[in-house]
């Protein structure tokens, strides 16, 4: 490549760097924020919670949160000012690489046991349908937070500074570990996801076909809020997949060309900065993709209002403006008499 050509590359580089570090990210870490905690309000309400598939999206939206404010917010650091405690203290090093690292796994594994749940919900055995219960899903929740404790727990111990970077050490066990862990993640959760979102497509396929009572008003709507789960489902996969395949891809292009180059550097970097377009986006996909869930967030909103109206400080106003009204009332009349 010529000495121009990479110049020109570099550029290019560079400024795609700069509108995610100064323009993006910075309204990734608002907007997203604020959509989650609308997902927190909507799937915390006690009537989605009994809903399975809504409890695997209120997992997902927690970890959210917490991505957005922990790893986002050093991201920003990073990129705006330079400031990255991990580059310096190797305490903060492991832990950043444990907490983010945990993160994204049970986000992603939530994700997945959501399309599991809509898998299991839309199955013709009422033996499958039963597993997609709140009962269950609880269950599972708990079950994927502490499994992906345990399993990013090495990264406390051997995670270290290398080069002035906080890497797994070169040519280690735990390199080799992490390396396979992140394939295995980033290629086998993606797959399972669409897995289940074809074989849920084909139940209700089935259901469609299936030959019922022209006033049977339960079925036609067991598949319309089936049929709107899956929407909010598949355009979560596919934009988890998409702000994620960066990754996985640059390791395996990193095994057949180690030596490093400017556009491996960029497209590594864009690995690490792509997923939070992922973890800032969801709320708005689910309005996008389902009415229901715009229906919900609707009487959320009212909800608040409502109880905005009727809080304590709102009631004794009140009292106070209906006894000065009384209070004045004969002086009034006298008046008009």
């Amino acid at each position: 490549m010529s000495v121009a050509s990479t110049s020109s590359l570099t550029v290019i580089f560079n400024s795609v760097n700069w509108s995610f570090n100064y323009v993006i990210l910075p309204i990734c870490f608002i907007l997203g924020n604020a959509g989650n905690c609308l997902n927190l309000l909507i799937f915390a309400r006690s009537s989605s919670r009994s809903n399975s598939c809504f409890l695997y999206f209120l997992s997902a939206s927690v970890i959210n949160v917490i991505i957005l404010n922990f790893g986002l917010v050093l991201r920003l650091l990073r990129g705006l000012w330079n400031i990255d405690p991990a580059l310096t203290l190797l305490w903060f090093c492991r832990l950043r690489t444990y907490l983010v690292g945990a993160s994204f796994l049970i986000y992603r594994l939530s994700i997945l046991f959501a399309c599991v749940d809509r898998m299991c919900a839309s199955s013709r055995s009422a033996w499958i349908r039963m597993e997609s219960r709140p009962k269950v899903a609880y269950r599972l929740i708990i079950l994927i937070w502490i499994i992906c404790a345990i399993y990013l727990s090495p990264s406390l111990i051997y995670q270290t500074i290398v080069y002035g970077q906080c890497l797994a050490p070169p040519n280690t066990i735990y390199a080799t570990y992490s390396t396979i862990s992140t394939l295995i993640q980033g290629l086998f959760i993606p797959s399972s996801m669409i897995l289940c979102g074809i074989i849920t497509f084909l139940h209700l396929k089935m259901m469609q076909k299936r030959v019922e009572p022209l006033h049977n008003l339960t079925g036609q709507n067991e598949r319309h809020i089936l049929g709107q789960y899956l929407a909010m489902l598949v355009v979560q996969v596919i934009t988890d997949f998409l702000c994620n395949i960066l990754y996985p891809a640059y390791l395996i292009y990193n095994l057949i060309s180690p030596a490093p180059t400017p556009t491996t550097l960029f497209i590594l970097n864009l690995a690490f900065t792509t997923p939070y377009l992922n973890f800032s986006a969801a709320f708005y996909l689910y309005t996008l993709s389902s009415p229901k869930f715009r229906r919900k967030l609707v009487r959320a909103l009212k909800q608040i209002k409502w109880i905005r109206q009727n809080s304590p400080d709102d009631r004794s106003h009140g009292h106070t403006a209906t006894a000065v009204s009384l209070r004045h009332q004969p002086v009034i009349t006298a008046l008009y008499a």
